[in-house]
Formats: structure tokens, C-alpha cells, sequence
């Protein structure tokens, strides 16, 4: 059994040194940590910690998203010895500035580009890559610090005194050895982990109990449907850990799906078949639900709040065993489960974990005492005493426990409510804040059960002033903007009588509060709340100090890619749906408030199903630029009419594609559509002519989609890769970087459009180079090998001449001259450390217009001056330079 935690990145990377540790997006690619590479990485992130000052007992706050470097920098400080604190992303600001005082944190480490609420004026320490700071150093003996504290994780207490559950390394590796006997893992499992690693139930199930048994854990990046399916598809996804809302819309979203494509009878028949089979019979079934998710899944383990029994029917009908797992933080946090075979009751949380004791108080209250009770409250004796007696944990739930010991919860001793989110809220946290609004004189929130198993938050307000005086909807929304995000209001109301129902000591009796009457309960626009979410993400994308409303995002800074990240920064402030492909860099903040606003809450969320010849074009699959390299033969007839066309080729530069590296981009300027043909031949023709048949050539996709059956002659023929621009952008572009990670060439044409070669030399904007490929060779880590071109606009016109006839393929007319053609090469360039994507692209631009002069010099005999020692290649005529005819 462990003792501490540090030794569980140890053992994996002794039993499990290849495998897969974690594995989460970073920028576009999928970015996987071995188990050896992870000890490497806490090791040298240790030594850099220790460089910053970080000692054994030091509290250090992490304001991180979920990534697979999070996990590095906790078992980095435990190796320390110190103390981690992580704060959740939306955390409430007046509650974040109490904690972050009590705590008095010896660093502030931040992965989120924008500065916390609850911190103003703090110095913060943005994270950095581990193991980026210092060399390696020769491995020295470590033996475990004395501080037996591993984090300090704050409940949802109220926002006047925060309570931080001090949870020790005893505490988490006894939750890690009794796991085991109800969370079957093993190392050919893969987790998909969707909570946030500030969640306690995610930290101790989800990766330290994960980790220890040789399964890999995938970040995805956010809740929304088509992510979560993305990336169980791609990561061949095994199990989930899930709080019981997502469960439920995803099983919703499912069961309607299946329903609509299945006649009535059909449908029928597969659910009164389905119990007489086995689970893994069960996916066969119903492998329709199974491919959008992979295939691979099996396990679905719910936490955080009471699973439905409905829905837990549901995933196991559809062949997906359920494990619901019960606790609370105090318990770090796992006090029962269901069994690992499957016989646990609907609706029972199961036995209590092997180690862990539970009993009943005379009123009913489940108690627990065991190795993973904490050790109490931080700084907060008083609190501490209230609730641990003798060593037993008072949990405030109402329970019975059946012959077999499973535990069946009765409700909440206390007013807490516990979101189906996962998430819990303290009502008097709410109605604290409502009530220092001059036009409250007291408020009352229930939560408000929702379709699909989800709920919101309604307040009933009792007026200080004449109702008709004060705008509801601009004062919740002033409130909301002092909440956290899982504790905003959604809906709200004036309570119609002169108070709410109380009991002797006048608590409100909220079980006598009926549900909220939608005639009259006013809908709370979560984009308009006063702290601005919408206006904080722009600003985070941008690296802005603030944002003014007619600012357009294009003059803030932000390029294609920017706007990927900013849709998903906005669903994660707002929970609304937010395309990329909704965003324009024309758009001002304002536009983009107003679009939010409109937009349907991520509950809603529906993925579109592309059928047929549109699927394949907008979401080309792998094997066109895997294997299905075969298909490169199709591309003999335009290679024979490319030798027609063109009697000569000359080709400079070519010693630069000689010992290229194993990731390359091939990037150049763009006269016509005879320049893709020239690039071709001038690879066929080098010592890079290995890398012709495995090129892919990226183009504007979506005028290319509507090309129909040439789209994908296109494909399978050239290697070409609709990248889209609106739609779909952020799938597209990691479909790219996906495909060429595997060491597939890239040839891009950053200008994005045909460029008249007098417009370059001009140096007109219009024709200037595009970001895209400065942001995939650094997704790639790939070198760009520059390239300039002459004479294509001559050999194909850009456009159709006027009243042309002629034959028109795809858009494209068929109007050919026989001309020469020229390509220079230039020597690969890479991107500097700490170099922008601005300043890349213009050293990118400037080597590719000085190259393509060049290529037009070459083509002049009376302007060409060969500049020795290059090369000169004339088809494959002796590299003496020769001028070209004609």
C-alpha cells in the first residue's frame, strides 16, 4: 500500500514505463506523457519548484485547467512536501479572496490567460512547461517529507466562513488501495476525465486511483456533446468518470437518436431483448450509440450528486455498466460504491469501501470513520468540532442501510443542494449577496429540476421597493456577477405574499416553497451578468487589459485560431453554445455579446450528423492519407498533361530538400492552379521525391466540399485536405494536425488566395501571408521549407477569361498555355523560442517573396544572374544553368 503520494508516479513509471499516462489537447495536436516521461517531468518540475522558493509545508494555490500537465505540478509540490490548494476556475470571487488569505500561499500558479477575481493586486505565477527551466540533474535518493498534508480543498461553505477540508496522503492513498473493490481498472483501460481536477471526486478517482492502476487518463477539453464523442473516438475511451447530469443528456440524446432512425416495433423489440443478454452483448446490440462513442466504452462511474435510476437503467440497457460511487469531500471523498459486478440495487450508493465503517445517529444521520476522514478544518477548530466526534464524520445526510450494508440516502440534514452538475451550493451564499441589493429586503433560492436530469437556481425576492420600480433581470444579473458560475441564478421571481413561510425561530421552510411559476418568473441572461464573462474570455483569448465594445476582434490580435479559442472560452463563461464557425474577426464585443445572448444553452446542444458524400468531405477520414496513398495513381493523367503544358521546368534550391526533417511543411506564395502541379514535379524531381506521394496539400474547404464526387477524386488523387474556414474550423484543423503527426508533409499556400505577382511587389496587404502555418509548424514541431514560384500565372489563368467556353472542372477552367515554369527553394526555416506567430509569418513572407523573384529571374534570360554556388536543375538535363526558351 502507498504512503505517499509521490510514489504512485514512481511505480507507474516502473511497471508501466511506455504506456500511456495522460494524455489532453495541447494547441492542436493530442499530446500523450508516458509514464517514464511523466516521473521525468515531477522530477524536474520538483527542482524548478525548489529554485522558486517552494519547501515542504508551503501552500501553493493552483488555478489550472484540466490538462495533462496539471497532474505534473501536484506530484511535483507532494514530492516537496507542500501543500496543494486548487481553486476551482469559476471560483466565487468574495469567497476566493477569504480563502486565499486564510491560506496565505507561498505561490499563486495560474494556467488560465486572465488574472482571478478573488486575487486583485496578487502577484501571479504563470505556469510554465516542466522541465523547461533547469537541465537534467543526476536522480538523488528521496525519502518522504515529513508534512503529512497533501491539499486543502474548499466545499461549498458559505462565502462568510469558507471551510478548507484538510486531506492528508494517508487519506488519499487509503481512498487508492480500497478503490479496487469497486472500480475495476487495469492497464488496458483509458479514462476519459471531464470534471475539473479542483474537484476532489476527479483528483482521487479519477486520476491518483487511475494512475495506480496503469490505465490512461484523456482530458477533454470541455462538456460539450460532439467533444466528449470526439474524443472517445479518437482515444478509444473505456470508462468515464461523470456527475449524473451529463450522464443523463447524453443518455437522453442517445435513446432519442436511436429512437428517430429505428421503426416503432424495431425500437421496441431491442428493449425487451436487451435485459436477457450480458453487457457486452448488449454494445452489439445497440452499436449504433456504441460507434458514436468509440466502440470501446464499458464503465460509466457517476459521482457528485444522486444518479437516477432511470438513467442508470438506461446506459446499463444500452450495454454500459454504472457504478455510482457516494461522498463528500471530508471523505476524500469516497465513502461507498457499487460492486464491480453489477449487483448493486438501482438507486442504493452501494457498501461502504473495504476500510471504512458507517452507523446511524438516532435521527438518522450517516456517520463515518475510516483512513479517509480528514483531519479536520483549516484554521477553523469551532467548524471542525461540529461535525468530527470521537473520529466519526457527521455527513448531514439522512440514510438507511439495509441486511446487505447498502446505504440508501433519505435526503439532506442540512440546506445544502447538491446540483446534478456535481457542483453544490449553499443557498444562504446566494441569498447573501441578493440581499445587499438596496431593492431586496430578503431572498429564498430552490433549486428547479430541469429536463434531462439537470437543474437550475430560482430565487423568490420580497420587495424593499415597489416591484414595478426595479428591472428583476438587470438586478440578478448585477448579482450574478459577485457568484461563481455554478451558483448563478437562472430564473427569479417576486414572492407574492408579505413573507415567506417560517419557522419559529424564523428560518425559512423551504420544503413549503413551491416551484417557480414560468408566467412570472423572469429568464436571467447569463452572457449580460455584471462581471462581463463575455467581455473577461475576449479579453483572456486576446491577452487584453480590457476590451472596448467596438473593438473588432481581428484588431485585438485574434487570427482563425484565435477564434477556436475563443469559442470555447465563451462556452465555459456563458454555458451557452458557441461555434467557432459563429465568430468573424469583423465582429465587435458588442456583436459578440449580442450573438451570445441569442445563443441556445449548452444543455440544448445537438450534434449535426453529416450523411453520405457531405461527411466525408467535411470531415475527410485518416485512411485517405494513410493508406490510401494507393489511390495516388489517379493523379497519372494531370501529371502527363503537367509534361504536355510545360516544356521546361527549372528547379533552384533543390540541395535545401535534401536531409529534411521528419516533420516538414512545405509553404510558398500562390499565383494560379498550376502551382500545385509545379510543386509536385519539383518534389519528383529532388532528393525530397520520397515525400510526393505521402504530400498533403491543404486547401479552402469549403467551396471545395461543393464540388461533389471531384472533391473527393481530389483527395484520393492529390492528397488534398479541405480545411475549413467557418464551419467546423477547430475540428478541421485537428484532423490536420492529427494526419500529419504521423510525418505526412504538409504544402500550404499561406496567402489563402491567388496573389497577382505585381500586388506582392507591392506589398499590398491583401496578398500578405496568413498566420495558419506559423501555428502548425508549431503544433507539428515542424521545420517550413520556404518556396517562391513563377510563370504558373502565365500556364493557368487564376479565373476564366471573359466569354470563355471552354472545359470547367470543379470550378477551375481549363485553359492551358505552354509556358516554362520556375520554384526556388529556400533553406527550412523553425520557429524560435518565444517567437510570435505575427513575427514568424512576416520572416516567412519576406523569404518567400525574395524567393520568388528569383524564380522570375530564372525565367528571364536577360534579368537572370545565377547566384552560385545553388543549384540549377532543368528537368533532368546537367545542373549547368541554362536560360529556358521561350
Amino acid at each position: 500500500m502507498y504512503t505517499h503520494l509521490y510514489e504512485v508516479v514512481q511505480e507507474r513509471a516502473r511497471a508501466l514505463p511506455d504506456a500511456i499516462a495522460l494524455g489532453s489537447q495541447d494547441g492542436l495536436r493530442w499530446q500523450t506523457i508516458s509514464g517514464a516521461r511523466l516521473l521525468a517531468l515531477v522530477d524536474r518540475l520538483a527542482a524548478e519548484l525548489a529554485d522558486e522558493g517552494v519547501r515542504a509545508g508551503d501552500r501553493v494555490v493552483l488555478w489550472l485547467p484540466s490538462h495533462w500537465r496539471t497532474p505534473v505540478y501536484l506530484f511535483a509540490l507532494w514530492k516537496l512536501g507542500a501543500v496543494a490548494v486548487p481553486f476551482d476556475r469559476e471560483m466565487n470571487p468574495e469567497a476566493g479572496a477569504k480563502i486565499f488569505a486564510a491560506i496565505a500561499p507561498r505561490r499563486l500558479l495560474v494556467g488560465f490567460d486572465e488574472h482571478p477575481a478573488w486575487a486583485p493586486g496578487c502577484e501571479l505565477t504563470p505556469w510554465w512547461e516542466p522541465g523547461s527551466r533547469v537541465a537534467v540533474a543526476p536522480p538523488t535518493p528521496w525519502a518522504p517529507p515529513a508534512e503529512e498534508l497533501a491539499v486543502v480543498v474548499y466545499t461549498s461553505g458559505t462565502t462568510g466562513t469558507p471551510k478548507g477540508c484538510m486531506i492528508t496522503h494517508g487519506n488519499l492513498c487509503s481512498q487508492v488501495e480500497a478503490l479496487r473493490s469497486t472500480v475495476p481498472l487495469d492497464a488496458s483501460c483509458r479514462l476519459a476525465s471531464v470534471l475539473p481536477l479542483s474537484h476532489l471526486f476527479e483528483l482521487t478517482v479519477g486520476l491518483l486511483y487511475p494512475l495506480a492502476q496503469g490505465a490512461a487518463i484523456h482530458y477533454v477539453p470541455s462538456r460539450r456533446g460532439p467533444e466528449i464523442a470526439r474524443v472517445f473516438a479518437e482515444q478509444r475511451i473505456t470508462h468515464m468518470l461523470a456527475v449524473p447530469q451529463l450522464l443523463a443528456v447524453m443518455g437522453q440524446a442517445a435513446d432519442e437518436r436511436l429512437r428517430a432512425a429505428l421503426p416503432a416495433p424495431v425500437y421496441r423489440g431491442l428493449l425487451a431483448l436487451a435485459p436477457r443478454l450480458p453487457l457486452a452483448a448488449r454494445r452489439w446490440l445497440f452499436w449504433p450509440i456504441h460507434r458514436r462513442l468509440g466502440g470501446h466504452v464499458r464503465v460509466f462511474v457517476s459521482g457528485g450528486a444522486a444518479l437516477p435510476p432511470e438513467t442508470q437503467q438506461l446506459w446499463e440497457r444500452f450495454g454500459v455498466q454504472v457504478i455510482q460511487g457516494y461522498g463528500t469531500s471530508e471523505c476524500s471523498p469516497v465513502i461507498a460504491g457499487g460492486a464491480a459486478d453489477g449487483s448493486t440495487p438501482a438507486g442504493s450508493v452501494g457498501k461502504a469501501l473495504p476500510g471504512v465503517e458507517v452507523r446511524l445517529s438516532a435521527e438518522g444521520e450517516l456517520l463515518v470513520r475510516g483512513p479517509n476522514v480528514m483531519r479536520g478544518y483549516w484554521q477553523d477548530p469551532a467548524r471542525t468540532a461540529e461535525v468530527l466526534h470521537d473520529g466519526w464524520y457527521a455527513t448531514g445526510d439522512l440514510a438507511k442501510i439495509d441486511a446487505r450494508g447498502n446505504i440508501w440516502l433519505q435526503g439532506r440534514a442540512r440546506d445544502l443542494i447538491k446540483l446534478p452538475s456535481g457542483m453544490a451550493v449553499w443557498p444562504q451564499d446566494v441569498e447573501d449577496v441578493l440581499r445587499t441589493h438596496p431593492a431586496v429586503k430578503d431572498a429564498a433560492v430552490v433549486a428547479v429540476p430541469g429536463p434531462g436530469g439537470g437543474a437550475t437556481l430560482h430565487a423568490y425576492l420580497l420587495p424593499a421597493l415597489p416591484p414595478g420600480q426595479v428591472n428583476l433581470a438587470e438586478l440578478i444579473a448585477t448579482c450574478n456577477g459577485r457568484l461563481a458560475q455554478h451558483q448563478r441564478l437562472a430564473t427569479a421571481s417576486w414572492w407574492p405574499e408579505p413573507d415567506f413561510p417560517r419557522t419559529a425561530m424564523l428560518k425559512v421552510r423551504r420544503h413549503l416553497l413551491p416551484p417557480p411559476d414560468t408566467a412570472h418568473a423572469v429568464q436571467i441572461e447569463s452572457a449580460l451578468a455584471a462581471d462581463d464573462p463575455v467581455g473577461q474570455a475576449i479579453a483572456g483569448v486576446a491577452h487584453a487589459g480590457a476590451v472596448r465594445p467596438d473593438q473588432t476582434l481581428a484588431a485585438l490580435g485574434l487570427d482563425s485560431l484565435g477564434l477556436v479559442e475563443l469559442a470555447q472560452a465563451l462556452e465555459e463563461k456563458t454555458g451557452k453554445v458557441v461555434a467557432d464557425g459563429d465568430l468573424k474577426l469583423e465582429m465587435t464585443s458588442e456583436q459578440v455579446r449580442a450573438l451570445v445572448a441569442a445563443a441556445p444553452p449548452l444543455a440544448a446542444e445537438r450534434e449535426p450528423e453529416p450523411r453520405g458524400l457531405a461527411a466525408f468531405n467535411a470531415a475527410p477520414p485518416r485512411w485517405p492519407y494513410t493508406w490510401g496513398r494507393v489511390f495516388r495513381g489517379l493523379a497519372l493523367p494531370f501529371d502527363l498533361l503537367y509534361r504536355v503544358t510545360v516544356p521546361r521546368t527549372i528547379i533552384l534550391g533543390a540541395e535545401h530538400l535534401a536531409d529534411l526533417p521528419p516533420r516538414v511543411i512545405f509553404a510558398g506564395t500562390h499565383h494560379s492552379f498550376a502551382d500545385m502541379p509545379l510543386v509536385r514535379y519539383a518534389l519528383a524531381r529532388s532528393a525530397a521525391r520520397r515525400l510526393g506521394p505521402r504530400l498533403i496539400v491543404v486547401i479552402g474547404g469549403e467551396g471545395f466540399i461543393k464540388a461533389g464526387l471531384a472533391s473527393a477524386y481530389g483527395i484520393l488523387a492529390f492528397g488534398l485536405y479541405p480545411l475549413l474556414q467557418r464551419s467546423d474550423r477547430e475540428a478541421s484543423l485537428r484532423r490536420l494536425v492529427s494526419v500529419a503527426a504521423t510525418g505526412a508533409p504538409l504544402l500550404i499556400f499561406p496567402q489563402g488566395t491567388h496573389a497577382d505577382p505585381a500586388r506582392e511587389r507591392a506589398a499590398d496587404p491583401a496578398v500578405e501571408f496568413r498566420l495558419g502555418t506559423a501555428h502548425l509548424a508549431a503544433a507539428l514541431d515542424a521545420s517550413v521549407v520556404p518556396f517562391g514560384l513563377a510563370g504558373t500565372e502565365s500556364v493557368m489563368l487564376p479565373g476564366a477569361p471573359p466569354g470563355f467556353r471552354g472545359l470547367v472542372v470543379s470550378g477551375i477552367p481549363v485553359w492551358l498555355r505552354r509556358r516554362p515554369l520556375a520554384i526556388a527553394f529556400g533553406p527550412p526555416l523553425t520557429l524560435a523560442p518565444g517567437e510570435s506567430p505575427q513575427a514568424f509569418t512576416a520572416r516567412l513572407q519576406a523569404a518567400c517573396y525574395s524567393l520568388t523573384r528569383e524564380a522570375e529571374r530564372a525565367l528571364d534570360p536577360g534579368r537572370w544572374r545565377p547566384p552560385a554556388p545553388r543549384s540549377h536543375v532543368r528537368d533532368q538535363v546537367p545542373r549547368t544553368p541554362v536560360a529556358p526558351r521561350g
